[in-house]
């Protein structure tokens, strides 16, 4: 990674364990991804089997492919809360508030894609369970009524 942007002379370089928090912006992203993929495909028809295993793969391979965008991301976020710390002129105090709100801002965030994750496993499971009732017959095979 360079140390800083080329364009505007921003520097990337952070403390220890600040791009940590890319791996939720990555989360999030691929969370909302797969969830907009598997309700596009039953939209589409298609059956719950497919969308589910589009949804692996995507979910697989999309983080390692955005990764990099994750940080930026990230990264944009940062500068955009801590907008004002210009050439590091700021008072440390004033950092620490900044810091508390990107904090709660990201905090926000997971709390609401974790909610949309139970949300899609319960609409998965709640489907599976309907077309066990609907006399779905590839189910009824597997039921046993001794």
């Amino acid at each position: 990674m360079h140390p800083a942007c080329d364009h505007c002379g921003l520097a990337f370089t952070r403390e220890p364990g600040f791009y940590l928090g890319s791996i939720y912006v990555n989360y999030g992203i691929t969370v909302l991804l797969t969830g907009a993929l598997y309700a596009s495909i039953l939209a589409l028809g298609g059956s719950h089997e497919a969308a589910l295993a589009a949804c692996l793969a995507v979910a697989v391979l999309f983080p390692v492919a955005f990764f990099r965008h994750a940080r930026s991301l990230l990264l944009a976020l940062d500068s955009s809360v801590n907008a004002h710390q210009g050439a590091g002129a700021a008072d440390p105090r004033t950092l620490a508030s900044d810091d508390a709100s990107a904090g709660c801002l990201m905090g926000a965030a997971l709390v609401a894609i974790l909610l949309f994750g139970l949300g899609m496993a319960a609409v998965t499971v709640a489907f599976s369970r309907h077309g066990m009732h609907e006399g779905d017959p590839a189910a009824a095979d597997d039921v046993d009524l001794r």
